[in-house]
């Protein structure tokens, strides 16, 4: 999907490299393919290969799916409903967002409103984070409950909750 939410095709010749630091071609794809990957930081190959941006935006690296099923942050694997990115907050802070909790996500699962700062974006400019919800069902729904402008409080004493269901683990691992 794009991010004004309508569907693309990722499919089309095959001209772009995903080229590792060294320059090792992992896999050749199409140009929205690629565009794609490198917006999102992740992507998943029909392959099964997933694969991660690795130190800029040009470079990708494979990922272990055990390790790092949903992909991969500035160094910790990305959490569902738990990571966010943010440039202006230091990474591994603990925050609460207010408009968060008592959120109902998928599975049934309430947001207790605390996240961790887990990534940086290339993309993001002052005063943004970028929520990690891992499906595009998820996110249209997010968007369509909590306003754009969200309150942000450091907190020492948040406890990060495991909100991934059994079929988001399934699909992770296939």
């Amino acid at each position: 999907m794009r991010n004004d939410g309508t569907s693309i095709l990722l499919d089309g010749t095959k001209t772009k490299k995903l080229l590792t630091i060294k320059g090792d071609i992992i896999a050749k794809v199409s140009a929205t393919t690629f565009e794609k990957f490198q917006m999102e930081g992740t992507g998943l190959l029909r392959s099964g290969i997933m694969v991660n941006l690795d130190t800029d935006i040009n470079s990708f690296i494979k990922l272990d799916r055990i390790i790092t099923p949903y992909g991969l942050g500035t160094s910790n694997g990305l959490v569902p409903w738990v990571s966010i990115a943010s440039n202006d907050i230091k990474k591994g802070s603990l925050l609460y967002i207010k408009e968060l909790d008592g959120l109902k996500l998928p599975g049934n699962k309430i947001h207790n409103g605390c996240v961790r700062v887990d990534d940086r974006g290339w993309s993001l400019s002052g005063c943004h984070i970028d929520f990690f919800v891992l499906q595009f069902k998820a996110y249209k729904s997010l968007t369509a409950t909590i306003p754009d402008n969200v309150t942000i409080e450091l907190s020492k004493t948040c406890i990060i909750q495991d909100y991934v269901t059994e079929s988001i683990k399934k699909w992770a691992v296939l």
